[in-house]
């Protein structure tokens, strides 16, 4: 048999139950599931190595004149919290049901 009427059976799974072939194609899957690092098919931790992500409670912002809006305002907040300078690059709102604010997740990067 040529090498490529074994890939087509192996692609069709054309092999009866209960041979050999069929046990290992078993066997290849069962590694394939259990082997695999499952952090290659996390999208949540598919960040940028410098891109880092945390939280910051309404509390915790340094209100203060100086800033104009809130990018700013986070981006001040965000790198005292880590001494050092960081831009933010996007944010999100938290809010409870009563649409009351409890803080914001920040996503950055450091500079």
């Amino acid at each position: 048999m040529s090498f490529f009427g074994v890939v087509k059976k192996v692609i069709l799974w054309s092999y009866e139950r209960g041979s050999w072939q069929y046990d290992i194609l078993c066997v290849l899957i069962l590694a394939f599931i259990f082997l695999t690092p499952g952090r290659l098919f996390d999208e949540r931790l598919r960040v940028d190595d410098a891109q880092q992500r945390t939280y910051v409670r309404s509390a915790d912002l340094a209100m203060s004149n100086v800033y104009t809006n809130l990018h700013d305002l986070l981006t001040a907040t965000v790198s005292q919290k880590y001494q050092r300078k960081v831009a933010v690059k996007r944010f999100e709102i938290d809010s409870d049901l009563d649409g009351n604010i409890r803080g914001y997740r920040v996503w950055f990067d450091r500079e």
